[in-house]
């Protein structure tokens, strides 16, 4: 019976994502951003249907769109991060709209939307979802018509729901102002208890240090209301430090840096990520007008879709979870047509299932994406009632196909060797920080610096690392930005436990080593 289960377990995971934590947790993690989403989108459904404009009611609903973002957030940065995102929101719609009636311009504005959320969510720290809910939005309104004034009716509309959220994301400051940071400082305590019950044999300090990070960004940015979190938060960190592994001070290094590659491949890993979004969603859409596909756009939000993984291995590991979420999801869409229950009925699914891509889009894209698939074909629908069900069926499974095949290409092959060209850059920046830290004395803002600059070094190498063709030379520079990586979270931590002889020789080490 074993034998004849191992496979399935073995390729479950590649199929269906990880395991999802109990649903009990699920609930108290992510219930208010579901909650928050599936009201901001199914309330402003509701009313333009009840007024008998189905059109208007589903572009309101692609405003409600708003309230997917920011719910990590302290909520001073929150207010600013909600109305910007609205705005960004309710320009994809009436871009969507004005280009729908021409699919080679609304495919290259579909793209050019993609890049500029890709750049603008990486530059503000806005995180997930990422690019996708600007294009889908974008896309969903140019199925409800081009004309200049419908186009200016659903604007008016998503605009009117885009405030309703903002309401919504914003309305537990009133009973919980300091509930943002101080569930960062949970989960960066979360993070540092597993460090101390030995995760860090078999993860990097970067990742970790990223939570801790995180709940010091939003510590720092939090209420002023409540007594400040900043003492428990300093115990978190000190937790952390002391946790930090340790290394054989004494050991022989593979010798000094190699020289650094020129400084043109410091800029910042987003810049790479928001142009191969750009081109990959615009690609997608571009084989989707060629082939004379009926809704170019379901290819690009495909697309879109997948590329949002941060490295090669996610982005393959999306287009599969992408493929089966879909063909799930367009199950579901199919089975609710053939049904055909009452308007009300379907607007409550609606509202549901959005519940249900909230909950899961962290934890299990795979469900998330069944999820979200028939919501869109949904509103569309209900927008425009006069489209069958079964065309919008098949054209959702012949774009999304395209999109997927289009986005895995630019995942792997457009602008591949981003990591690994920058990498030479940050390990030679890094061992600079690891350099001054060591030469200065404990405690100095020069051990904070170094802090930082490992966390984006871990991000670089990872990117590097899952490069199918890397820079050549990037076999080399990978162990560099271990060697460096490991001296420079040994140093901090040998300062953080108080062990100064250790202290001293990693510090001599790294002046040996790095200099």
């Amino acid at each position: 019976m074993s034998g004849s289960t191992s496979p399935l377990r073995r390729v479950a995971p590649h199929v269906l994502g990880p395991r999802l934590p109990p649903l009990p947790e699920l609930w108290s993690m992510n219930r208010r951003r579901a909650l928050s989403a599936g009201f901001s989108v199914a309330a402003p459904l509701t009313v333009g249907l009840a007024l008998g404009e189905p059109g208007i009611g589903s572009a309101a609903a692609l405003g409600g769109f708003t309230a997917v973002y920011g719910h990590s957030m302290p909520y001073r940065r929150r207010a600013v991060v909600a109305a910007g995102v609205g705005a960004a929101v309710v320009g994809a719609i009436g871009l969507g709209g004005i280009t729908g009636g021409h699919p080679l311009l609304l495919v290259l504005t579909l793209g050019a939307i993609a890049a500029a959320a890709t750049a603008a969510t990486a530059v503000w720290r806005i995180g997930p979802p990422g690019a996708l809910p600007p294009v889908l939005v974008g896309g969903s309104a140019s199925a409800l018509g081009s004309a200049p004034d419908v186009v200016a009716q659903h604007v008016a509309a998503a605009a009117g729901a885009a405030v309703l959220s903002w309401v919504v994301v914003m309305l537990p400051w009133l009973w919980d102002p300091a509930g943002p940071e101080r569930r960062a400082l949970q989960a960066a305590d979360a993070a540092v208890r597993d460090a101390e019950d030995g995760a860090l044999r078999t993860t990097r300090p970067g990742a970790i240090a990223r939570a801790v990070w995180a709940a010091d960004t939003a510590v720092a940015e939090g209420s002023r209301r409540r007594p400040s979190l900043r003492p428990q938060l300093a115990g978190v960190e000190a937790r952390f430090s002391r946790a930090l592994p340790t290394i054989d001070a004494t050991a022989e290094g593979p010798g000094p840096l190699p020289p650094a590659r020129p400084a043109g491949h410091r800029t910042p890993l987003w810049v790479t990520t928001a142009a191969r979004t750009g081109l990959g969603v615009a690609s997608a859409g571009l084989v989707a007008v060629v082939t004379g596909l009926p809704s170019p756009w379901w290819a690009a939000t495909a697309a879109v879709a997948v590329l949002l993984g941060a490295d090669r291995r996610q982005a393959r590991a999306r287009a599969v979870h992408r493929v089966t979420g879909t063909l799930v999801g367009t199950a579901l869409a199919g089975v609710v047509f053939a049904v055909d229950p009452p308007t009300a009925v379907t607007v409550g699914l609606v509202g549901l299932l959005l519940v249900g891509v909230e909950l899961f889009i962290a934890h299990q894209y795979v469900v998330s994406v069944a999820c979200l698939t028939p919501v869109s074909l949904l509103l569309v629908h209900l927008g425009v009632p006069d489209l069958p069900g079964s065309a919008l069926i098949v054209a959702r499974i012949e774009e999304t196909v395209v999109g997927i095949a289009v986005a895995l290409a630019a995942g792997l092959l457009l602008l591949a060797r981003a990591g690994s060209r920058r990498l030479p850059a940050a390990v030679t920046g890094t061992a600079e920080r690891a350099v001054a830290a060591a030469r200065a004395v404990p405690g100095s803002p020069a051990d904070r610096a170094l802090h930082h600059v490992l966390i984006e070094l871990n991000e670089v190498a990872t990117a590097a690392r899952a490069e199918l063709f890397p820079a050549p030379g990037a076999d080399a520079w990978r162990r560099r930005s271990r060697q460096v990586g490991d001296l420079g979270w040994a140093l901090l931590g040998a300062r953080a436990r108080g062990d100064a002889a250790l202290a001293d020789a990693v510090a001599a080490r790294i002046v040996a080593e790095l200099a």
